[in-house]
């Protein structure tokens, strides 16, 4: 499929004046492609997910759920949410959407303020009722571990600590192994929130002065401390200077003002190791071939650390 059909039809539908220029985005997620859309007066940005574009029909139904999600949001008007333009499944272009365009911030940017106000905007996603997103189906779905996925993540794990000739303990990596299912009780534990479930820096936007969160295919019910922990981790991934323990501070202050319930940082603490240890050995494996020792041990030993915090280890 040509882009410039779908350009041409979305002109027809009067979304923007006539086309100048067009230019794919390399950054976005699998399975969907974007562009930047400029027509003479301001740019846009075009996401389109079609199984054309090799789009699965696991991919295909996430990002129906982030149709939905914006959708659901023109009811909700969630202010850090990115103001959609027009919105279509489409019989033969498959999910369209259109959207304002905004500016990502350079890993450099990344200073304490600006994690406490993307910390803050976090806190409040987490405190939105969760029955609010009940008319798109989602909804509390248990946690439970995928034996083959985490025999997998296991393997992959192996393949990099052995890059670097016994430097990391492989005994530890089997107890994890044999005992990462320990999480779910603590994952599955009340109280639920609603979650972006891919919340990161790159993730972050802003027109120059407001911040809004981009890519909601991941939007759930579950445990808000997930989306924070996830912040944290990335960010360490890309070289950003982060004080751990300060930021979950604010995070638990900011999330105790919005909900009205003080938010005990010692549960708090807990949550986060669980989601931590899980996300760290199931995904972190594959971002680290051939990456250098201080690369592989910065998550290594987060592992480690939220391992022992669940008495794991």
């Amino acid at each position: 499929m040509e882009i410039i059909e779908i350009i041409n039809y979305l002109t027809n539908q009067g979304v923007w004046n006539k086309v100048v220029s067009f230019e794919q985005i390399t950054l976005g997620a699998s399975g969907a492609k974007l562009f930047t859309i400029n027509d003479g007066i301001k740019n846009y940005v075009l996401k389109v997910a079609h199984e054309s574009f090799h789009c699965d029909e696991e991919h295909l139904k996430s990002y129906r759920k982030e149709y939905d999600f914006y959708k659901l949001n023109q009811k909700l008007r969630l202010p850090y949410v990115p103001k959609i333009i027009y919105a279509e499944v489409h019989l033969v272009y498959g999910i369209l959407l259109v959207m304002e365009c905004y500016r990502t911030f350079t890993h450099e940017q990344w200073d304490f303020t600006l994690q406490k106000r993307a910390v803050d905007l976090c806190a409040k996603l987490n405190s939105v009722p969760t029955k609010q997103m009940l008319p798109i189906g989602i909804k509390c779905n248990p946690m439970h571990i995928d034996k083959d996925f985490t025999r997998n993540s296991y393997h992959t794990w192996l393949n990099v600590i052995e890059e670097h000739n016994g430097k990391f303990n492989r005994n530890l990596l089997d107890v994890i192994y044999k005992n990462v299912e320990e999480v779910c009780s603590v994952l599955n534990s009340a109280p639920q929130y609603v979650c972006h479930g891919d919340f990161h820096p790159e993730n972050i936007l802003t027109d120059g002065e407001q911040l809004y969160i981009c890519d909601w295919q991941g939007v759930n019910i579950g445990k808000c401390v997930g989306d924070i922990s996830f912040f944290i981790s990335r960010g360490l991934g890309f070289g950003i200077q982060i004080d751990t323990e300060k930021l979950l501070a604010y995070y638990c202050e900011r999330l105790s003002e919005y909900i009205g319930i003080e938010i005990e940082s010692g549960i708090l603490q807990k949550e986060r190791s669980a989601s931590t240890l899980l996300v760290t050995f199931s995904f972190w494996a594959n971002y680290l071939k051939n990456a250098s020792y201080e690369s592989v041990s910065k998550h290594f030993f987060e592992m480690e650390n939220a391992a022992k915090i669940l008495n794991i280890i």
